[in-house]
């Protein structure tokens, strides 16, 4: 039964990659801005993001001495749109310019409560959300930050890296977008990563 479901899911994924209704990084562009996050994670001076989208937006939380920044998935579709779709480069110091100057979009929207923490340039407009354009932008490896009293820095910063790593996205046609929930499905993508885009 299970090698049914696998192969019916299997049909489903190769009949969107025939009809470009997924759409993945190539292997240069994951591997330059992969290096660009390394930077940014090891530069103390830039925030990290953390995904938390029930809270209040744009909060700066200080932790072990780094500002962290609480976002929705704003940054994540703010990264596929500008580097992959655009094929635009940013260095880490070019992200931190943004990011001082409230021009990197961390939310999709601003509500009541927000109009301290979100200023103009925070929240995206309506080309940086790529549902808009009919797209779903999925992580493959579920990316929810750790929770409890032992948190570190470090998950922090693999919470960031998994958050905006382009090794960990791909775009789906918006009409198929729960088949991104599934896990069975996202197995599938990491096979045909590995083993036909050597990605």
């Amino acid at each position: 039964m299970e090698d049914n479901i696998k192969t019916y899911f299997e049909s489903i994924f190769y009949s969107l990659i025939e009809n470009e209704r997924i759409i993945f990084p190539n292997k240069e562009i994951i591997n330059t801005w992969q290096n660009v996050i390394n930077e940014w994670i090891n530069d103390d001076s830039i925030p990290l993001f953390v995904r938390k989208g029930s809270e209040i937006r744009g909060t700066i939380i200080e932790f072990d001495g780094r500002n962290i920044i609480t976002t929705d998935n704003t940054p994540a579709h703010w990264v596929f749109k500008n580097i992959v779709l655009e094929r635009l480069n940013f260095s880490p110091q070019e992200i931190l310019e943004l990011i001082n100057s409230n021009k990197f979009p961390i939310s999709f929207i601003r509500k009541k409560t927000e109009y301290e923490t979100l200023l103009d340039g925070m929240v995206a407009d309506n080309k940086t959300r790529l549902n808009n354009a009919g797209w779903k932008l999925a992580h493959i490896i579920g990316i929810a930050m750790k929770r409890g009293k032992n948190i570190t820095i470090d998950d922090y910063k693999k919470h960031h890296s998994q958050f905006l790593a382009l090794s960990n996205m791909y775009l789906i046609d918006k009409k198929f977008s729960g088949l991104a929930e599934v896990n069975l499905f996202n197995e599938i993508i990491i096979d045909y990563k590995i083993n036909v885009l050597k990605i």
